[in-house]
């Protein structure tokens, strides 16, 4: 089997670096959408705000698309407003 190349060495070492980054990400979502589901708009409301930093963080570096951070952080929103 060929070595690698480099450019597939440098993709191996960001998919690991940003994997932990994605899986946090969907977890926080995870967390939101059940403590709405269990009425706990005060819970869900302190998940929102600490997934707004991360989302935003994430698309800074790069992790994930601007416009698809904002979305999300869009649609946390609307599920608030229509609970509380």
């Amino acid at each position: 089997m060929p070595a690698p190349t480099k450019r597939e060495r440098q993709n191996r070492k960001r998919y690991e670096r940003n994997r932990s980054v994605r899986t946090r990400l969907r977890n926080l979502s995870k967390k939101f959408y059940r403590a709405l589901e269990a009425g706990d708009v005060e819970a869900a409301r302190s998940v929102r705000d600490e997934a707004q930093k991360a989302y935003d963080k994430a698309a800074g570096k790069g992790i994930i698309h601007r416009n698809k951070a904002s979305r999300k952080l869009s649609r946390f929103d609307r599920a608030l407003a229509g609970r509380g």
